[in-house]
């Protein structure tokens, strides 16, 4: 009987309720979590945080420089119309 200890602590039970009724769940806590395995335990290790989350904003790129990025564009295709239009250049129609 080397578990012992397993069945003297008292079970944790997952935190997540139902929408539908409220109740909580009647599964245990996965170890070192507040959930069951139904409802998404994770290990601490396995969450990704910061610059390896992959909604992690880098901060490069602010309002006022897209802004300044979408006029430039918009010079470049009236620049690029205006040639097409004189005969300077011309554009190939891509195959479907």
């Amino acid at each position: 009987m080397p578990f012992m200890w397993i069945d003297s602590k008292p079970k944790k039970q997952c935190t997540a309720r139902a929408k539908s009724t409220g109740q909580r769940c009647l599964n245990p806590a996965a170890y070192g979590c507040t959930s069951c395995r139904m409802h998404g335990a994770r290990h601490k290790s396995s969450i990704k945080y910061g610059e390896n989350h992959p909604n992690y904003r880098h901060g490069m790129e602010t309002l006022s420089a897209k802004r300044k990025r979408d006029e430039k564009l918009a010079e470049i295709r009236a620049l690029e119309y205006s040639l097409i239009k004189r005969g300077i250049i011309r554009t190939e129609k891509r195959k479907r």
